[in-house]
């Protein structure tokens, strides 16, 4: 009883403290549900499209992706810093102002995106393998809508409902593709699923989420706030801004894709169908520093800005440690029964992917080993750092997995990727030390001012 009333006593009230506990255990439990929830979905696509399925699956999503870097990948991080300092000081004509500005570059690059398509069709698409073509059209729609309902959650977070901006693109959606894959051997019994039907299934599940974040965001507006239009534009500062934030997101999205898209024009659908199932198993290893920098972001930048140094090398140390504490686990599991575990939950076909999973778990540990060095670059000022660091990490990415790829296949990727991870941290936490004089690493040793 004594517990729970401290343990309320804690939660409750306005202190960082408390924001953080209230904010931490929301975002914890959403980034658990979604690692249970991808979990499902990568178990469910894998044995209902099998290898060759799912590795057409696989690498037309990562090229939507791709595409859609310009707007999926500076936005988010932008909408979050400037609604959460416009929303301290309740300025919402500048919160609607950059909500319209974000829409309307969505909506203009996304037509480019498709006028660049129609033109690529105009001169021909013969050389594109059938089965890919029909599953990159099928999700075509997919690049504005999963900009908006990140762009969206992006926005919610920064009026401080960091649990509600997370639901709609992490459980919401996710959770709609289960049912509808569930659902559809029931409502068709009589037809396979192929990859362009997953494709659709996926955007249909997309466009449910973009609807749920809108709605959402309109009833946290202020009564008496909701119909107005008066909005405050900053669009050269945003542009300025935004540029770095683009190129940092758009070259980790880059090192997220680049394994997928290259080993499936080196090699066969089949390898990239297994290679996709080890690293979404791989991407186990790190739910704890997706979790923790949700939560991170906002007070990051506020204590940056009001100076408190000593309690932003706390809050990083501590942070660190619990990305570690949740990243050591699975990283033993996938090392020493990588093989048993793909077998049991996809099938003996995917048991030739444990060599590459073991890799990638193993960089994926590196990754979380570093801290949240990303994150603390982008929240304090210092995004064009972050750029550096990824270029450097992608350039490696690209060239080893053209130097290694033809020769080990799957195995080769997932070096190049854990490789990559390495090399980007270590850049990244030099910056860390030298801008901000902190400490990235939960052990490290302290650079003394």
């Amino acid at each position: 009883m004594k517990f729970n009333q401290k343990f309320l006593r804690l939660i409750q009230g306005d202190s960082l403290r408390a924001q953080l506990l209230r904010g931490g255990m929301g975002s914890v439990t959403i980034k658990i549900i979604n690692t249970l929830l991808s979990f499902l979905l990568a178990v469910l696509l894998a044995r209902a499209l099998g290898p060759r399925g799912n590795g057409v699956y696989a690498f037309t999503l990562s090229i939507l992706m791709l595409l859609s870097i310009p707007i999926q990948a500076g936005l988010p991080t932008l909408v979050v810093r400037e609604t959460a300092k416009a929303h301290a000081n309740n300025d919402w004509p500048f919160i609607r102002g950059i909500w319209r500005w974000v829409v309307r570059l969505i909506c203009i690059f996304s037509s480019i995106v498709l006028v660049i398509i129609g033109g690529v069709l105009w001169v021909g698409y013969d050389w594109i393998d059938p089965a890919r073509r029909v599953t990159f059209f099928a999700g075509l729609m997919l690049v504005p809508l999963t900009a908006l309902v990140v762009t969206q959650g992006g926005a919610i977070r920064g009026l401080g409902k960091v649990s509600l901006g997370q639901f709609p693109h992490n459980v919401l959606r996710p959770g709609l593709f289960i049912i509808f894959l569930l659902a559809t051997p029931w409502l068709v019994p009589s037809i396979a699923l192929t990859p362009q039907q997953a494709m659709q299934l996926h955007l249909l599940s997309t466009a449910i989420a973009v609807i749920f974040s809108a709605l959402a965001l309109r009833r946290l507006q202020p009564v008496g706030q909701q119909g107005m239009n008066v909005i405050r534009q900053e669009p050269v500062a945003w542009r300025c801004a935004v540029f770095p934030l683009t190129l940092v997101a758009g070259f980790q999205l880059i090192n997220s894709y680049a394994d997928i898209v290259m080993l499936g024009l080196m090699r066969s659908d089949e390898e990239v169908g297994v290679y996709r199932v080890v690293v979404q198993m791989g991407n186990l290893v790190v739910f704890g520093l997706f979790a923790v920098n949700q939560v991170l972001h906002p007070h990051l930048a506020k204590l940056h800005d009001s100076g408190d140094k000593e309690r932003l090398q706390r809050l990083v140390t501590v942070s660190a440690r619990v990305i570690l504490v949740f990243a050591t686990p699975p990283v033993l599991l996938f090392v020493f029964a990588g093989a048993p575990v793909l077998k049991l939950l996809f099938g003996e076909e995917y048991m030739v992917g444990a060599h590459a999973l073991g890799i990638l778990a193993i960089g994926q540990l590196a990754n979380a080993a570093f801290g949240s060095v990303g994150a603390l670059l982008n929240m304090t000022g210092h995004e064009k750092d972050t750029v550096r660091g990824l270029v450097i990490a992608a350039i490696v990415n690209i060239a080893l997995n053209i130097l290694l790829i033809p020769k080990f296949g799957m195995a080769g990727a997932a070096s190049a990727t854990a490789m990559s991870y390495v090399v980007w941290n270590a850049v990244l936490r030099s910056y860390v030390r030298r801008r901000l004089d902190i400490e990235s690493l939960g052990w490290g040793l302290r650079k003394k001012s």
